[in-house]
């Protein structure tokens, strides 16, 4: 409707309509303020797509979902709020908005898109719900000024990329929930030094953790026989140095000989 809409700088919404379709405004990069009614229960796929002088955005508590690509490239909003009426982020939704500096997702969120933040270089600290149980591919892929990050007990699976280039990252605790750790899941997270594993994973992916060079030690929460019967992909500690893995029982090192 508005696409391409350059020298648009504001617009009100009236409370008649209920959705924002696909690519409504995108392009609008004049646009610094918009007021979405409390009518509207949808935000299309490319919505505010690279709509660049956002700064800010409130998300009505109507809104149940957030389409793909909706806010991508919105490089200016430093904030947002997603109100507990939202259930889903998709896919891209917030790809590089390297601007925002924190992000709170609701309870009512149970799955977090591929890309979702990806490229949010901006962000310094996240908390992602107990509700959720799906963190996609690439999802947090490139957020280097993350510190750090709780993963809920709800998640079953860390796919791939999800946390890679995350060098910020310190250190991370996976839950006991968790039985796959998928391939590159934290490549390149260069500042990891240390990480804590449960006995419930069963498989670790290809790279997995490829390119972690700061990290130190790896505790697992399981015996050294129970560390040796994990599935790991070729190269799951590529490039990592000669950390250790404290076992119940023991001590490993990286290639499973016990220290």
């Amino acid at each position: 409707a508005f696409s391409g809409c350059s020298g648009l700088t504001s617009i009100t919404i009236p409370n008649s309509v209920t959705s924002i379709g696909q690519s409504a405004f995108s392009g609008c990069s004049g646009l610094t303020s918009i007021t979405i009614p409390n009518s509207v229960i949808s935000i299309g796929s490319n919505a505010f797509y690279n709509c660049s002088g956002l700064t800010s955005i409130t998300i009505p508590d109507s809104v149940t979902s957030i389409g793909e690509d909706a806010f991508r490239y919105c490089r200016g909003l430093t904030s947002i709020t997603i109100p507990d009426s939202v259930t889903s982020i998709g896919d891209g939704a917030f790809y590089d908005c390297s601007g925002l500096t924190s992000i709170i997702i609701p309870d009512s969120v149970t799955s977090i898109g591929d890309d979702a933040f990806s490229g949010c270089s901006g962000l310094t600290s996240i908390t992602i719900p107990d509700s959720v149980t799906s963190i996609g591919e690439f999802a947090f892929y490139g957020c280097s000024g993350l510190t750090s990050i709780t993963i809920p007990d709800s998640v079953t699976t860390i796919n791939g990329y999800a946390f890679s280039g995350c060098s910020g990252l310190t250190s991370i605790t996976i839950p006991d929930s968790v039985t796959t750790i998928n391939g590159y899941a934290f490549y390149g997270c260069s500042g990891l030094t240390s990480i804590i594993i449960p006995d419930s994973v069963t498989s670790i992916g290809d790279y997995a953790f490829r390119g972690c060079s700061g990290l130190t030690n790896v505790k697992f929460n399981g015996t050294m026989a129970q560390w040796k019967a994990i599935d790991k992909g070729s190269w799951w500690a590529h490039n990592t140095g000669n950390f250790t893995i404290t076992c119940t029982d023991g001590v490993l090192d990286k290639n499973g000989n016990q220290v």
